[in-house]
């Protein structure tokens, strides 16, 4: 393969080719950024000498770079409601791009901004009164809801097709509800849930304090 004519590779070209090819295949390899980018793949190397992982980590980067995490961690709001804004800048951002979502569970959290927003997550939870033991079952929770409801913002409209089944339940509540506003309705209903979870652990430990 001919060398470009001009250094058009950067580790933030490379995410965002990588991010490209997995919103329209489901996932990426390096052979396949690199013919996305004109390059051969040994130069993917020289700008991320990790390969896939690290690869990976740029691309979470690239992907949550425009989450404000002031909102998320301004002291004069409550606990609560701070999670609320955590969870719904997180949702949005990873929405934008559900098919990244299995690839990027795959693989630890090590970058920079991504660990900066879970740090802003568990500083929320500390303030909220959760114990320090129950912090990362609540994280898992929170990440079950934000990243299954990014998954679901993918889905068609509508998502139940069963005319001619006969189901009639499930036609009659689906012609009702089954649109554009499906995803966000639900997930709004989950986020609520998971603050009366928190909430709940909180209580529970001053309780037995």
């Amino acid at each position: 393969m001919a060398r470009p004519k001009q250094n058009i590779l950067s580790q933030r070209a490379i995410a965002r080719a990588a991010l490209r090819l997995v919103a329209t295949k489901g996932d990426f390899t390096i052979p396949g950024v690199a013919a996305a980018l004109g390059v051969h793949p040994s130069s993917l190397y020289h700008h991320l000498p990790g390969g896939r992982l690290a690869i990976v980590h740029r691309m979470r980067e690239e992907l949550y770079s425009e989450i404000d995490l002031e909102p998320t961690l301004d002291i004069s709001v409550p606990p609560l409601e701070r999670l609320r804004r955590w969870m719904r800048k997180y949702r949005d951002a990873t929405a934008r791009m559900p098919a990244v979502v299995p690839v990027l569970v795959g693989a630890p959290v090590q970058d920079a901004r991504t660990l900066a927003i879970y740090e802003a997550l568990f500083v929320i939870l500390r303030d909220a009164g959760v114990p320090a033991a129950l912090r990362v079952a609540c994280s898992a929770m929170v990440d079950a809801v934000v990243l299954g409801s990014a998954v679901d913002a993918g889905s068609p409209v509508p998502l139940w097709r069963s005319a001619g089944h006969g189901f009639r339940e499930l036609s009659e509540v689906a012609a009702a509800g089954d649109d554009e506003a499906r995803a966000e309705a639900g997930f709004e209903l989950a986020v609520e849930a998971v603050v009366a979870a928190v909430e709940r652990a909180a209580k529970s430990a001053t309780e037995t304090a």
